[in-house]
């Protein structure tokens, strides 16, 4: 409650490779690295002095506690700079690397779930497969009702609604594979929520995820667990396809071990950045 009542302009950010289990022990070396890396930022916007502030998150439920919050709340910057940041969004520095992500988030992601079981590479067939599913006479009534539930759509629009959230749908291939080097695909499935309320994307997409999705030649598709990076800490990806270690000057983590965080701080805010 304390980061609402905070002024705007405010961002949040996340730290590569930080966990967020360590941070009773790591909150003030993190903080003071995200501090004298953004003022750098900050002091190329305005070219004078800047008193950016850096909150850590605070753990609840004290030490022992299960899900710690992974964000760090920046504030004292101007609208310039707090653009600035969002408009590259990743910021890589030789200490500290993190991702720069609005306060308010006003649209579901578009990452629903992935699928495995496919035998086919290309994404074409698994997503003609999906569209096919959805748009069987009783999911595309189950989805309506899901949408109809938690926010008003006219009655007589509300198929067009859901025609057009069909239509969205798109696939993004992972390239697993298993030992030998056997490759064994999963695709993740996209798709522009036609609701911004969290409740209704919940179910809808709780609703998919649970299905099955046939071919006739090329398996069935199944929902797997999705996989959470912990270099960049995206779920679409495991480590091992992590994008970000393959950017060229990158000076970010590039394995998944602990954050420099942990070690020496010399060298502290004077290495090159890159963002992406």
């Amino acid at each position: 409650m304390a980061w609402f009542k905070v002024e705007h302009p405010k961002l949040l950010v996340r730290v590569f490779d930080h966990s967020g289990k360590d941070i009773l022990d790591q909150a003030a070396v993190i903080t003071e690295r995200l501090r004298t890396n953004i003022t750098i930022i900050a002091n190329f916007v305005h070219q004078g002095t800047v008193n950016v502030r850096v909150s850590p998150p605070q753990p609840q439920g004290g030490r022992d506690a299960k899900l710690l919050p992974m964000s760090f709340l920046v504030h004292n910057i101007s609208e310039e700079t707090k653009d600035l940041l969002l408009t590259n969004r990743i910021w890589s520095a030789t200490d500290i690397t993190f991702e720069a992500r609005r306060f308010h988030c006003t649209h579901p992601p578009t990452l629903l779930f992935c699928l495995s079981s496919f035998t086919t590479t290309d994404c074409n067939i698994a997503r003609q497969a999906i569209a096919a599913v959805w748009a069987s006479e009783e999911n595309r009534a189950e989805i309506a009702d899901i949408l109809f539930s938690t926010q008003d759509f006219h009655e007589e629009t509300i198929f067009e609604v859901v025609n057009t959230f069909i239509n969205t749908v798109y696939v993004e291939r992972l390239d697993f594979k298993v030992t030998g080097g056997i490759a064994v695909p999963r695709y993740n499935v996209f798709a522009h929520s036609p609701t911004g309320k969290a409740e209704a994307w919940t179910n809808l997409r709780a609703y998919l995820r649970a299905l099955q999705y046939p071919t006739g030649l090329d398996g069935c598709g199944t929902a797997v667990v999705l996989t959470s990076c912990p270099i960049c800490h995206s779920v679409a990806h495991p480590r091992g396809l992590c994008p970000f270690p393959a950017i060229p000057l990158w000076n970010g983590p590039k394995t998944g071990n602990k954050l420099t965080t942990t070690a020496t701080m010399k060298g502290k805010g004077k290495g090159r950045r890159t963002h992406a």
